[in-house]
């Protein structure tokens, strides 16, 4: 039968699919996904172009660390060709292995360069670190500082990503938070998404926006930077506080809620152990 105009073909349906479920599932359990995704469509692998796209779009909306002597972090600020993520501050591309998620080769290059953003930008860094090194394990996070424009227009991009992965236990988790500035004005983006199958299959998955009136000086770098990281820092803090406060209320508010207020009976249930007793004795 001829597709009509408009309509989707059974390759763009799955294609649409393997995308949705690949890029919402939990960072670290990809590459389980995409396997079972392929048993399950048949007749294509994990070299599939669909497969390898789905993939590439996974790690990057998850800022994917990538392995080396240096914390890399994959995102596509600034980027222009697929597989090659710019590393502003050395100058160079990556070439990553998304399903190893290692550095396949590095090349010089030469990108547009601002000496007072260059200052601002590490000390951006330097402050983001110690921000990391305060809320997270180390071993499991990182940051990015990007920018465009020059020293009298300019957006700066920031990224935190922190993972916790212990798939042998049933459990993994990602934080992730993207930002962006301008001279006046800081917006945000934080992603929370925990995943433990032990038993079962529970995931949670929290995001929410931001944005702040901020004043940046360049003749000041080192103050600026400060000011962001702490506003950003204030800015996480208050998400996670809110979270603290929604486990401590699920018992009362949701699961509460969810329960049936009263048997199909109709009746609110005796507990007294006497009564049902009595009540067995009477129908023999």
């Amino acid at each position: 039968m001829n597709q009509g105009e408009g309509e989707v073909t059974e390759a763009e349906q799955y294609e649409k699919v393997v995308k949705y479920i690949v890029k919402n599932t939990p960072f670290g359990q990809a590459n389980l996904v995409i396997k079972d995704l392929c048993k399950i469509i048949g007749n294509i692998n994990p070299q599939n172009p669909v497969m390898l796209q789905a993939l590439r779009d996974h790690n990057e909306e998850h800022l994917a660390l990538i392995k080396g002597q240096n914390t890399q972090i994959l995102t596509s600020v600034l980027n222009s060709q697929e597989d090659f993520y710019v590393d502003q501050k050395n100058n160079e591309t990556i070439q990553v292995d998304h399903e190893k998620l290692e550095i396949i080769s590095r090349s010089q290059v030469e990108l547009p360069s601002d000496p007072e953003l260059n200052i601002l930008r590490d000390a951006l860094e330097q402050q983001l670190n110690l921000y990391l090194s305060q809320q997270f394990n180390e071993k499991v996070c990182g940051a990015y500082v990007m920018y465009q424009g020059d020293a009298s227009d300019y957006t700066f991009y920031l990224g935190i990503t922190a993972k916790t992965i212990n798939l042998p236990n049933f459990f993994c988790g990602s934080w992730i938070s993207t930002w962006e500035f301008t001279k006046t004005q800081l917006k945000g983006d934080l992603k929370v998404q925990a995943h433990y199958y032990e038993d079962g299959n529970v995931q949670l998955k929290n995001v929410n926006t931001f944005s702040e009136g901020i004043n940046v000086d360049l003749s000041t770098a080192s103050e600026s930077a400060k000011q962001i990281v702490h506003t950003i820092a204030k800015l996480e803090n208050k998400h996670q506080a809110g979270m603290d406060n929604l486990y401590n209320s699920m018992p009362d508010i949701f699961f509460k809620a969810m329960r049936r207020p009263l048997p199909i009976t109709g009746t609110k249930m005796n507990w007294n152990e006497n009564v049902h007793k009595l009540v067995a004795n009477l129908k023999q």
